[in-house]
Parts: C-alpha cells; structure tokens; sequence
C-alpha cells in the first residue's frame, strides 16, 4: 500500500528519518542556545539562580507622529467607492454566481450585489437598506437569495485573497520569513431567531442563544470561515478550516488561544501533504501547565 502512495517521505525507513530529524533538532538547539547568550533574544530571558526562562512581550516603540504623517495622506472615502476599488482590482463581484444559473433572468448588477453585501455585513437588513436606499425591497431580496450563501462568499473572498497574497507586501506582514503563520479563533454573535446551530450559552448570551464565526487568518487576512454552535469546541475544528481552505495562501503553522488546543489531533491527516510539510499547531499557552505541541 505505501508503494502505491506517491508521497515521498513513507518511502524511507522510519529510523532514517528520525535520525535526520534528531540531527536537525540538535542543530537548531545549538543555534537557539548561541543566539541567547549573544543577546539577540530580546523576548527571552534566562534566570542563572532558578534557571528559568521566561518569555515576555517586546517592546514597540510607537511613533505617533510618523503614524499622523501616514494617516493624514490617505483620502477619506465611502464604503462603496472601497468596493469598487477592490472589485475593479479584484473582480470578486463577478464571481458570486447565482443559486439557480438556468433559471436567472440576467445577472445581478453591481449596486444591488454591494447593497446586500453592506445589508447583512452591518446587520441593518434588507428592509432597512431598501429605506436607505434607491434600490426596491424585491430586488435586494432576490439578489440575496440567489447570491448570498456560504459558498459564494468564500468564492468572492478568494479572489481578494489571492490578489492581497500577489502584493509585494504581503510578504512584509510575517514576524517569521521561514514560517507563514495562520491564526484561528471564534468570535460568539447572538442570534433573533433560532437556528439549526444556534445553542445556549449563559456566559456570552445569557438566556439567548447564539452562534461562533469561526475564522483563519493569515498576515491579517480572513482566509476562511464558516460557523459553529457554542457547543462545539474551538480546537475540533483547527485542521478542518485549515483543510478546506481553497485561496493560494497555505498558511505552514497554525496558532491560536488555549481553547485551539487539541492532544486528540488525527497524525493520519498528514498523510495528505506534501514530503515532510506538516502543518504544526502551535497554540498559545497561559501558563507553564502541562502542554504538548501537536502536528497534524
């Protein structure tokens, strides 16, 4: 069966391959070790009398007026001169299909696309928009019927992710060159009306009930997302959303709050990456209890 495989790594013998890894643990203890007693660890300190390290946050300085400067450059403008622009770049407009191509009269314009967009992104409605606006109720109904779902939205997302990641500047946004770090966490959100996934929760919502977006981002930008219950838990879903990522940005490192940790990782996922890219979980931990690092 492994011959089958066409992946690299399970061709070797697995003695060979903990050997070089061990060669190269080694190597990379020795550097850290060296880099520390040169100084150039500034987030780490190292304690001679209770041989403890401890970690603490850099100091950054802030430069307000430098900021001011930056800031007082950039023209104010509405929200929907800003997707314009993104569209014009981007074209992720054009990529919401509708819910039932056969059937569609003729393809949503734009203004109607971005009206629902607004609509339900600022949580007014239709009903409030279609008093706001010059766009009748039935129109911006139907646009969000046939265009607005989980699968369309992630398709136009696409599009403005992979063209944020050609940027030069993209790259310019990772605290580490060698590592592109994705982030994943929930924010909880109240519901009005209940839903399939909709579930109680005393400490965010009180007697309601409400839902998580759930999120991956990468170099401050939201790759993917979808939404769980408030019963499920964060760290259940580290690999999936990273799995079912679709844009150009494959984030090699995976991060997060105590509640992304997971000792039940699946090590059977990683036979679906390339030679020796395994995705390694690194989440962030409060203390110094008990804690191993994962990979998937």
């Amino acid at each position: 069966m492994l011959a089958e495989m066409n992946i690299p790594f399970l061709q070797k013998p697995v003695k060979t391959q903990l050997k070089a890894l061990e060669s190269e643990l080694h190597r990379q203890w020795k550097a850290f070790n060296r880099e520390l007693k040169q100084g150039k660890l500034k987030h780490l300190e190292y304690d001679q009398e209770t041989q403890k390290l401890t970690w603490h946050k850099s100091v950054v300085s802030r430069h307000k007026a430098q900021e001011k400067r930056f800031y007082e450059q950039l023209p104010f403008c509405d929200v929907t001169d800003v997707f314009r622009f993104v569209n014009e770049h981007c074209r992720f407009l054009p990529a919401m299909k509708p819910l039932q191509p056969r059937y569609a009269k003729k393809e949503a314009d734009a203004d109607s696309l971005m009206a629902v967009i607004v609509a339900q992104a600022m949580n007014h409605g239709n009903h409030v928009m279609a008093r706001t606006s010059d766009i009748p109720f039935h129109m911006l109904e139907t646009t969000y019927e046939q265009y607005l779902r989980l699968a369309s939205l992630l398709t136009a997302n696409d599009c403005i992710t992979d063209a944020i990641e050609a940027l030069p500047m993209f790259p310019l946004y990772a605290f580490d060159p060698g590592t592109l770090y994705g982030a994943v966490d929930g924010q909880k959100f109240g519901v009005e009306r209940p839903t399939v996934k909709a579930r109680h929760s005393r400490k965010y919502f009180g007697r309601g009930k409400g839902m998580v977006a759930y999120t991956l981002l990468c170099n401050h930008i939201p790759i993917n997302g979808y939404l769980t219950g408030t019963n499920d838990y964060e760290g259940h879903h580290v690999f999936d959303i990273w799995y079912r990522n679709t844009s150009e940005v494959k984030p090699t490192a995976i991060t997060g709050d105590m509640h992304s940790i997971n000792k039940a990782s699946p090590s059977a996922k990683k036979y679906t990456l390339p030679d020796r890219s395994f995705i390694s979980l690194v989440p962030g931990y409060r203390g110094k209890g008990s804690g191993s690092v994962r990979t998937f």
